[in-house]
């Protein structure tokens, strides 16, 4: 690998990095579509990651937190990491961080949110259902939002 393509990558990857977390998929995705060959992007990418620059770990606390703050549930923020090359076993302890108390507040929040914008009401549980499993969540947190939706909104 010569140096300056080094320096390239090197400042592509600082330049991704300083906006936000990445996993070593995505940016191995960016800098593919940059042109650059397979095996000096992965060495550069590893350099970082040894150097604890970038982190698969890291990334997937963040996400979860901001998919969760977006009322998304465990399946689909499971699914999405798992398109961003992370682990099962990453994703798994990271989700089981999440109590599953936040779990249900989170799909709570969002069928109160569904319903208030929308001319759904709580009648239509076919549509109901489908929105909340589209969001990532499991049959019985979308059933203690539905109860909880009866007494509250």
């Amino acid at each position: 690998m010569s140096k300056s393509l080094n320096s390239d990558i090197t400042k592509l990857i600082t330049k991704y990095l300083s906006i936000r977390e990445h996993s070593k998929l995505e940016l191995k995705n960016k800098l593919i579509e940059k042109g650059f060959d397979r095996e000096d992007i992965l060495l550069s990418i590893n350099e970082f990651a040894a150097k604890n620059i970038q982190s698969d770990s890291r990334f997937t606390e963040e996400f979860i937190r901001s998919r969760l703050k977006k009322n998304k549930g465990p399946n689909l923020i499971s699914s999405e990491l798992n398109c961003r090359g992370i682990t099962e076993a990453l994703i798994s302890e990271n989700l089981s961080k999440i109590s599953y108390d936040q779990w249900l507040d989170s799909a709570f929040a969002a069928l109160r949110k569904k319903l208030k914008g929308s001319s759904i009401t709580l009648e239509d549980r076919d549509k109901i259902y489908s929105f909340l499993i589209g969001r990532g969540f499991e049959h019985k947190m979308i059933k203690y939002a539905l109860s909880e939706c009866k007494n509250e909104c």
